[in-house]
Formats: structure tokens, sequence, C-alpha cells
């Protein structure tokens, strides 16, 4: 008896010793990012990449950048926003719901002419030919112009190189640009206008052609946190979404980090 006692207390010490020496555990905050569809696959990887380095779960909504501003300014829990454009952007932060001197550029990305992989189209914008005879009787989709960030910048693309008019009857358009890039891979659209990071994830698509960059605003992605729901972990996350590991993923995707360099 007198010796499992000796143990019992030996044990209890040891315990009590490394209590004391223990590091306190990870406080995580929630954290909710609103972003952009474009972004889905690349800042699920990034959002994977920050719990194991933090143990920190992150939390993500993907749409629309016009659906995501609207939900913000209605109150949804973001405690982070990243738009495929700055217009949504600037309508978040006129609405003051941004954190003073969070929101930044981080992203740059392209626009590209898609066909289903089955059926390649044979055009090229430098060309003489127009696009409407090239699609035929086909649909071209793109993202909602009247909202959609990526059908946005397609349709002042279009414009600028003189060929709307003769396409605007044939377009369908998408609530977001995943929604155009699925209607290309499963052969309802004859083409579509995707940016170059949707159009690599799929295998069920080509790309035909770059879209020519100086006919459209250049494609950037501000990111910011939203002052509400601001705590450290989103703070801490932001920061990650600059930093090297995560422009290494974005950088994988097709993205252009900017102003963050990739080793």
């Amino acid at each position: 008896m007198g010796e499992n006692r000796k143990m019992r207390r030996f044990a209890l010490l040891v315990a009590a010793i490394l209590t004391v020496g223990a590091s306190p555990a990870v406080a995580c905050e929630p954290v909710s990012v609103y972003a952009a569809a474009s972004t889905t696959d690349s800042l699920t990887e990034i959002a994977r990449a920050f719990a194991a380095e933090t143990g920190c779960e992150v939390m993500t909504v993907f749409a629309s950048s016009s659906t995501l501003a609207k939900q913000i300014e209605a109150g949804a829990p973001a405690a982070i926003f990243l738009s495929a454009n700055s217009d949504w952007m600037d309508r978040v932060e006129d609405g003051d719901l941004l954190a003073p001197d969070t929101r930044k550029d981080i992203l740059g990305n392209d626009l590209v002419l898609i066909a289903p992989k089955s059926e390649p189209l044979a055009y090229r914008f430098a060309d003489d030919a127009s696009l409407a005879a090239a699609i035929g009787e086909g649909r071209l989709a793109l993202g909602n112009p009247d909202g959609v960030p990526a059908g946005i910048y397609a349709k002042e693309a279009l414009v600028h190189l003189g060929e709307w008019d003769g396409v605007a009857s044939r377009v369908i358009a998408g609530d977001d640009v995943r929604t155009a890039l699925a209607w290309v891979a499963r052969g309802e659209a004859r083409a579509g206008i995707v940016y170059r990071t949707d159009a690599q994830v799929s295998p069920d698509v080509v790309i035909v052609d770059a879209v020519p960059e100086d006919a459209h605003e250049p494609v950037h992605y501000p990111i910011a946190l939203i002052e509400e729901n601001t705590n450290e972990t989103a703070r801490d996350f932001l920061a990650f979404t600059s930093g090297a590991t995560a422009s290494r993923i974005f950088a994988r995707f097709g993205f252009t980090p900017l102003g963050a360099q990739v080793n």
C-alpha cells in the first residue's frame, strides 16, 4: 500500500509540473470569409493551410461579389470580404462597413474565351472573323454583366472589340462565373468568357484565346476586414492571404499575387 501511495504522489507531481510548463491553448475566434466564386479552389486550400499552421478554422462562403456585397450590407456575419472587382468593394466601403486601413488589392487575373473540350472553337480575337460567326447558333456563357465582375469585364471587352452587338442576343448570364464555366463544360453553351483561373480547374473546357488585356479594366481582387465582425483571428488570416504560403497557392491556381513574393 505504501509503495502504491508513493507512486500516485509521484504521478501527481509530474502532472503538476507538466501543467505549469504547458503552453496555453490557441484561442481561435470565429471567422467567416466571404469570397468571390473564382477563388473557391485556391482559398479553400489556403484556409486549410492556415488551420494546419495555427489550429484555427476558417469558414468560407463563395458566391458572386455582387451577391456577397449585398449580403454584407444586410448584416451577414462576414469578417473578411474578398471581391473580384473594386466596384463592389467600393460599395461596401461607402457604407462604412470596412475596418479602416485594411483594404488592399492582393490578386490579379485574366479573362479567356473557352469552349467545350469535346467541341473546340477556331477563333482568335486578333482575326477579322466575328465571334458571332464563330459560335453560330450557339450560346455564349458569361457571368451576369449587370453585377457579376467576370461578366462586367467580359461585356466591357466585347464592346471595346466591337463584338457585343453581334453576340448580345446569344448571351446566357449566370449568377456567378462558375455557373458560366459549368454551362460550357456541359456543352450547354458553345463558348464562354471566364477567368483564366476558372478555365484551368475544369478538365472539360479548353482555352480558345486570351481576351486582350487592353480591352477592359485590369482584373484586381481587393480584400478587407469587415469592422463589425473583426477579431484577432480574422486579422491573422488577412495577413496570411498575402504571405508566402498563400501567394504560392494563388499562383499555382493561375492568379497573379500582387505585392507579395512567390518563392
